[in-house]
This record gives C-alpha cells, structure tokens and sequence, in this order.
C-alpha cells in the first residue's frame, strides 16, 4: 500500500492507459478519485502520514490533465503513440 503511493504516475499514466482496453480520460478521472478516497480511509485508519496523503492529491493534480491527453493521443489511431517503443 505505502509503495503504491510512489507508483501513482507510473500506474495511471502509463501502464492503466496501455494495458486497461477500457482506458478513457473520464476513467482515469474516476480512477484516480477512487484511488484519493482509499487513501484517505488509510489516513482514518493511521495506516499512512497525512503528509503522504497530501503528495498524493498534489500528484494526482498536477498530472491528471496530462494523463488524460495521454490517454486521448493513445485511443486515437491517427495519432502517434505517446509510448513509443513501448
């Protein structure tokens, strides 16, 4: 769980838009609120610092609008791939 916090970018901005077939920029919105929502029922619990918690959100923030271009380039097969070689 705690790695997960450090594997956000990586989760959401490649590996959900290139390996989920049901991918879209809507559902990565959504993916990422519900991943917000259990992390925050971590910080109820004391499973994780508040701190963490904050980064999380500011991530998630920062690059939501590019995780969604991203996956919008990918969906589109007029469009180069955004992951070349990948």
């Amino acid at each position: 769980m705690e790695e997960g916090l450090n594997m956000l970018d990586d989760y959401l901005g490649n590996f959900y838009i290139r390996k989920c077939l049901w991918s879209t920029p809507g559902n990565i919105k959504s993916t990422a609120a519900s991943i917000k929502k259990f992390y925050k029922s971590m910080v109820d619990h004391g499973e994780i610092d508040k701190e963490d918690y904050y980064d999380l959100c500011s991530l998630i923030k920062d690059s939501m609008d590019i995780w969604q271009m991203d996956c919008a380039i990918y969906n589109d097969p007029e469009s180069p791939n955004p992951f070349y070689p990948f």
